[in-house]
């Protein structure tokens, strides 16, 4: 049976700080697009605890994994599987199968429930569901929780304390307003995870144990404005190994494009300007490039118009 408690209450440390602190409530849970990244922990320092931090992992090394997508649950495959379910997200990584992960957010709280590859394989939680954040999340918070999966018999017991708030700064750019969560499982083991509060999402968590670190870039500002409409070109082969041909669609005139593509720190990998694209497309060699998920902006010069699209490279 599932034992959830705040400590008798919400536990407020002795370190309170009179500064203004971000507090996140359920409304901050909100759907986004995102980019994961991976990197090994060698060396990790996690910082101190504390008001008005600044955390700087700025030359850590990241390989991209795959994407997060929101879903819709009842539209999932595994559904059925979840039935309190009402978050998913799909992860798409650069080796199949996707995996669904299915989350329950309340007013009070924010549970994991499984994660979905097949019928299965993956982890239910639903009879003993994980906390991953209590709600109004407030400086100080501590909170106890159990969990365990139906594919495992040894329960795993935590206890998380938001202990920390302030500005992480990582290749992908620097957060402010950013709260920590520090995680002692089993008694033991000590990880960290840093939440963006608007959206509320994991940016930065350490699996220390697994000397590994998980890093989200939120793409949503640069897919709602891009990708609202189709594209007037096709990308074949996608996914490459090598050589990537734009192709304009059927219905689309043929125009003077500028191509620009972006790797996952927003920088320009590749250009090409003004270049008149006909029925015979524009060829692209990315052989140069690592293996990895980058974005083709394609304009076109004539009417000033300009998609994105994502290009991965083996």
């Amino acid at each position: 049976m599932k034992k959830l408690s705040l400590s008798a209450a919400l536990i407020t440390l002795t370190t309170l700080s009179s500064w203004a602190q971000p507090v996140a409530t359920s409304a901050n849970v909100t759907d986004f697009i995102g980019e994961f990244y991976f990197a090994e922990a060698t060396n990790f320092n996690p910082g101190p605890a504390g008001a008005n931090q600044t955390w700087d992992f700025s030359n850590l090394e990241f390989t991209l994994g795959g994407t997060d997508m929101p879903q819709t649950v009842a539209n999932t495959p595994f559904a059925a599987q979840f039935p309190t379910a009402n978050n998913c997200y799909k992860f798409s990584g650069l080796f199949p199968p996707d995996r669904y992960y299915y989350q329950n957010v309340t007013a009070g709280k924010y549970e994991i429930l499984g994660l979905a590859i097949t019928a299965t394989t993956g982890d239910n939680y639903t009879p003993n569901p994980r906390t991953f954040a209590v709600f109004p999340y407030t400086f100080g918070t501590v909170y106890n929780d159990t969990y365990r999966s139906t594919a495992d018999p040894v329960e795993t017991s935590v206890v998380a304390t938001y202990d920390a708030y302030g500005t992480i700064i990582l290749p992908i750019g620097t957060y402010t307003n950013v709260i920590r969560q520090k995680v002692v499982k089993d008694g033991t083991v000590i990880n960290y995870n840093w939440f963006n509060v608007q959206p509320f999402y994991p940016i930065l968590q350490t699996v220390l144990e697994q000397n590994s670190l998980g890093i989200v870039k939120n793409t949503s500002v640069l897919a709602n404005e891009n990708f609202a409409a189709p594209s007037k070109f096709s990308l074949f082969p996608n996914p490459t190994q090598g050589k990537i041909t734009v192709l304009p669609n059927r219905n689309t005139n043929c125009h003077v494009v500028d191509i620009e593509l972006f790797d996952y720190l927003d920088k320009v990998v590749l250009t090409r300007k003004a270049y008149p694209i006909d029925e015979n497309g524009l060829t692209l060699d990315l052989e140069f490039l690592e293996s990895g998920m980058y974005m083709l902006k394609t304009t076109d010069l004539d009417n000033n118009a300009s998609t994105v699209q994502k290009v991965i490279k083996k």
